[in-house]
């Protein structure tokens, strides 16, 4: 057997372990420094603590409602009743509390599969020690009771029954042409609107201007205010620009963080627009129901990831041709302390009668 290693705490001449029952409200994986800062400090205030802390209590019948805190790293855990509170008042390290997470949110479907598998294997071993050491898998299908189909279908069906973002799923057990085997309605998406300032230049034309050769070794500035007639070239590369695989969800096809921002924000496509008469980067998500202000955070760091290192670097080293300005190089990010990446309503949107017409925004960057 193999050796089983995992991070634990020890207690010394610990008389007795008096458990309670426990129900987990919810999951709630952390990123980074999170968790560390957590195991390391619970007694200090932890803004997931403080957003769910509603969640948390002790009922009449004595069952703990708790946090579960899960390291995206280790998958360790930490286990938090906070009492109304900001900190975990109460907690337990859990080691390895993924694989019981992930035990849990197993279907039925899917751990008779791993019992008729477990089953194939007992067979398989068994003939091995009578001398068989060739096995066709297609043959062990059909001496088998497994069907393989009916599980996987109805396994699909109960995840997705799961997901934040699917209203139905329903699974059809019966077998006829053009009769289909999983019917699905999604939930209907709201636009949820992220901006920041654009940086734009070009290299400047020997021709147009005298200057010393230093000075034309730097780039020109471009103000995002006289690049507006650029928006339609800049969008159209953008749109060239983008990979087949992000068709439908634009940058979150990329996203492996939090799961519920995963099910809750179906896409996120860049583009530059114009808002007061300045050219602005804007990331337009679809959204299935409202974000709560850490799951916006986590959307906000991953987009602002992606405009500094990841799809905007590839993006402000690519010439793109304009009319008016020839070779322009975009930028959706900058180091200046007048970047940011807010919402309409922290802009400040002054709401128009005419839906048609783009919103105005009170710059507050």
């Amino acid at each position: 057997m193999k050796k089983l290693k995992f991070n634990s705490t020890l207690n010394h001449k610990q008389s007795d372990y008096k458990t309670r029952e426990i129900i987990v409200e919810k999951v709630i994986t952390l990123y980074g420094k999170s968790f560390s800062e957590l195991k390391d400090h619970p007694l200090r205030d932890d803004p997931y603590i403080a957003e769910n802390r509603d969640l948390m209590y002790i009922d009449s019948n004595d069952v703990a409602h708790c946090l579960l805190m899960v390291d995206y790293d280790s998958g360790d855990g930490i286990l938090v009743e906070s009492e109304g509170m900001s900190y975990a008042r109460k907690s337990q390290f859990i080691p390895n509390v993924r694989a019981l997470v992930e035990n849990n949110e197993l279907t039925a479907s899917e751990r008779k599969l791993h019992n008729s598998l477990k089953k194939m294997v007992d067979h398989i071993a068994e003939l091995a020690h009578c001398g068989e050491n060739s096995f066709v898998f297609e043959e062990l299908l059909e001496k088998s009771d497994l069907d393989l189909k009916s599980l996987l279908r109805d396994s699909v069906t109960a995840m997705l029954q799961e997901r934040e973002d699917i209203q139905i799923a329903e699974s059809h057990s019966i077998d006829v042409d053009f009769q289909p085997d999983i019917t699905v309605e999604a939930k209907p998406t709201q636009e949820l609107t992220l901006y920041c300032p654009l940086h734009i230049v070009r290299e400047y034309d020997e021709s147009e201007y005298e200057f010393d050769e230093e000075v034309l070794d730097e780039p020109e500035v471009i103000p995002s205010r006289y690049a507006i007639d650029c928006a339609k070239e800049i969008n159209d590369f953008i749109q060239d620009y983008s990979e087949p695989g992000e068709e439908h969800r634009g940058l979150m096809v990329y996203f492996d963080r939090n799961p519920a921002v995963s099910e809750k924000v179906f896409s996120a496509i860049p583009s530059v627009k114009e808002i007061n008469g300045e050219l602005m980067g804007v990331f337009e998500c679809q959204i299935t129901e409202e974000l709560t202000d850490n799951e916006l955070r986590d959307l906000r760091e991953y987009l602002s990831g992606q405009a500094s290192d990841g799809w905007g670097e590839s993006v402000e080293q690519r010439p793109i041709k304009t009319a008016d300005y020839g070779e322009i190089y975009v930028s959706f990010w900058n180091d200046g302390s007048d970047w940011s990446l807010q919402t309409a309503e922290e802009m400040g949107f002054e709401q128009t009668e005419d839906l048609s017409e783009e919103p105005e925004i009170n710059m507050t960057m």
